[in-house]
């Protein structure tokens, strides 16, 4: 027998593209693996772009206490964007966009923005 909630994912009852627009798997697309009843619907492996490829906005100067979730909001309007901060920093670890005081960061636009960067820094 068939696990309800799967029963409702394949049927459509459950809508499977419930990732916010701001998600950083929101393109990557969704695969399958296994045979029914055992399938398991999984997200594709997000490749990180190289850091020269995001567009730059500004350089921000980092102060005692930034955290990547505050930076985010602050510079790019939403906390959940922190993980721009870590592809344009090229850092394995986010945390490391966090810190020591006085370090520059990149702000920048998503690698595949297709935006006037000039528009976009307006009189920032």
């Amino acid at each position: 027998m068939m696990d309800p909630v799967q029963a409702m994912l394949a049927a459509g009852v459950i809508p499977t593209d419930g990732l916010p627009p701001t998600s950083r798997y929101v393109s990557v697309g969704t695969a399958t693996r296994g045979i029914d009843p055992n399938t398991l619907v999984y997200y594709r492996r997000r490749l990180v772009p190289a850091a020269e490829r995001h567009p730059l906005l500004r350089h921000l100067r980092l102060t005692e206490g930034d955290r990547r979730d505050l930076i985010a909001h602050g510079q790019l309007g939403d906390a959940a964007l922190w993980w721009r901060l870590a592809d344009a920093a090229d850092v394995l670890d986010p945390r490391d966009i966090e810190g020591p005081p006085g370090r520059w960061i990149r702000i920048t636009l998503a690698a595949d923005s297709a935006v006037d960067t000039e528009a976009a820094i307006g009189d920032a």
